[in-house]
Order: C-alpha cells, then structure tokens, then sequence
C-alpha cells in the first residue's frame, strides 16, 4: 500500500469516526457534511472525495452493524448450552458496542430512525429478532415472538433512555432489565 493508499484509508476512517458522532447527536436528517469536514480541517469537497452522499455514510456505518452479530458457523462463536444464556450476551454485545464505539451508536440510530420513517423493519432488527426468536424456541419459551420483540424494545429503549450521547451505562441497564425479567433462582445463582 502506498503512503497516499494508507493517508487516503486513514482520512476515511477518520471520516467515519467524526461522522458517527455527528449522526448520534444529530440523527440523519440534521446531520451536516460540513461540520464533518471542519472537525477534520477538511472541505466539504475534500469530505466528497471518499464518499460521494450523506447516504452513503450512513451506509458505511450501518454496514458495521453486521459485524455485531455472530455467523453461524464461525469458528469463534460457541453456543452456550443455554440458549438464554446466549440471548443474554447477544443484547449485552449489542449494548457494549453501542457504548464504546460511537460508529455503532451512530448506526443503531440511524438504523432504529430508518424503522420510524419506513413500512419495513431495516435489515440489522430483522436479524437481530430472527437469531433471538431462533434462541427462545430453543430454549422452549412460549410465546418466543413476543419475547423477541421484546429484546428488541428493550435495546432500543436502553438505547434511547440513556442519558448521554455516548449512551454509557446502556449494558447495565440492558442486564438490570434482564435480570428483573429473568430473576435467577438461589440454587442457580
């Protein structure tokens, strides 16, 4: 890789850092390009060097999204012989992503803002409740769809509820409430 290569991939990730605090605090539509390339010392032109549209960054950090979730059949990933067990460190991954990386703060915004403003659900919550509703049936709940779509309210909440913008203290509250809603039994503890 050429030094212009490696100054050219920096720049765009550095884009993507300064634009995921940009779509945090200020949601798609009152995102500003501008105040992107100032935080950078860059032109708005030179910002339209590496992306060619506000949508398109909003793309690229979405796209992280899928990053979070585990594939099946990763050689890393080890189901735990709870299926509950593995729900719960699925909305806790979630959650401390969203808490220390302001890119996947920026996307789960943008992506919860899409559903608001859209008749499909986007694509990172459908699989997101898909893999929850697969590990409730496994787990033999009853009634799994409402439960999935309550891992789905409760991430989103914790999202929304969380008082600062870099929503910490979203995992605690995220494992609170699931603590409150799955109480261990003293034997299991």
């Amino acid at each position: 890789m050429s030094k212009q290569q490696a100054r050219a991939r920096l720049t765009y990730q550095r884009a993507l850092q300064e634009a995921g605090t940009e779509f945090a605090r200020h949601g798609y539509a009152d995102a500003s390009l501008l105040r992107i390339a100032q935080r950078m010392n860059l032109t708005k032109g030179a910002l339209y060097g590496h992306f060619d549209s506000k949508a398109e960054i909003a793309a690229a950090l979405v796209a992280l999204l899928d990053e979070l979730l585990p594939h099946p059949g990763d050689p890393t990933t080890h189901p735990h012989p709870d299926p509950m067990a593995d729900l719960q460190e699925l909305a806790l991954t979630v959650a401390r992503a969203v808490e220390s990386d302001i890119q996947i703060n920026a996307a789960l915004r943008l992506t919860v803002d899409a559903a608001l403003d859209s008749d499909r659900t986007p694509p990172f919550l459908e699989e997101l409740h898909r893999r929850a509703l697969q590990l409730l049936e496994a787990a033999g709940q009853t009634e799994p769809a409402a439960l999935a779509d309550l891992l789905i309210v409760v991430l989103v909440g914790a999202y929304y509820t969380a008082p600062t913008l870099q929503r910490s203290g979203m995992s605690t509250r995220v494992q609170a409430i699931w603590d409150a809603l799955a109480p261990r039994s003293p034997s299991t503890g």
